[in-house]
């Protein structure tokens, strides 16, 4: 391509019907029957998704393996991922990546994803990268924190399940310049909150994602992924 690449990461939470209990956190909700429209929607329009392995060759060769692309990203680690998510993905041969807080599978948090589930899903294409040890607000951490938030995860992840890291979400989408310095000692890729399809000419430690929302449609899903790649 003659320009940078653009490439649509989707910002995945939760897949579940939502409890009204669940009210504040509406947003990070997506409906299950929603969810499966919208990963049928992209298999139909004939989108390839993208490993992180792959996106990062995309990024930096700027060349797609094809015309369209899509990066799924879930952020937490919800044991949903498994019980809901997971299934539909593998029912549409779907890849996607689950960013994980480490410290919540070591505790064995009730809710959260278990070592032995993540592997299970390894075998059919899904990949587990890190959203740090506890979910701090990074931008507000001092630089040993933020080192210890930022390499434990990829130890952890690395050890347990004999994979490569090479991307970090930021917890809520919070950084600053420190985040970004420690990161670039350890990861290749960087996700924020910020709206927008990805690029490279915004910082491959800084890259932009398109957020889910419970009201998102399947229709305007592929509206908004919909890039000018030349």
């Amino acid at each position: 391509y003659d320009d940078p690449v653009q490439i649509p990461i989707l910002m995945y939470h939760a897949v579940h019907v939502m409890d009204p209990s669940e009210a504040s956190n509406a947003n990070l909700i997506v409906a299950p029957d929603n969810f499966e429209a919208q990963i049928k929607a992209m298999v139909d329009a004939g989108y390839y998704f993208l490993t992180p392995e792959e996106a990062y060759k995309a990024f930096t060769e700027n060349a797609l393996p094809a015309k369209k692309v899509v990066w799924l990203t879930f952020d937490d680690g919800n044991e949903d991922f498994y019980t809901i998510a997971y299934p539909i993905l593998k029912k549409y041969k779907a890849k996607a990546t689950n960013n994980i807080i480490t410290g919540f599978v070591k505790k064995g948090n009730a809710g959260n994803l278990t070592v032995k589930q993540m592997k299970e899903m390894m075998a059919h294409g899904m990949s587990f990268q890190s959203h740090t040890v506890n979910h701090p607000d990074l931008s507000v951490n001092d630089k040993a924190t933020q080192k210890v938030e930022l390499t434990d995860s990829i130890d952890f992840l690395e050890d347990k399940l004999n994979t490569k890291v090479n991307t970090i979400a930021y917890p809520s989408g919070r950084y600053n310049q420190t985040t970004l310095d420690l990161a670039k000692k350890t990861y290749k890729l960087g996700l924020t909150t910020n709206e927008g399809l990805a690029s490279a000419k915004d910082g491959l430690l800084s890259l932009n994602r398109v957020r889910i929302l419970p009201t998102t449609t399947s229709k305007g899903l592929l509206s908004e992924i919909a890039t000018d790649n030349k």
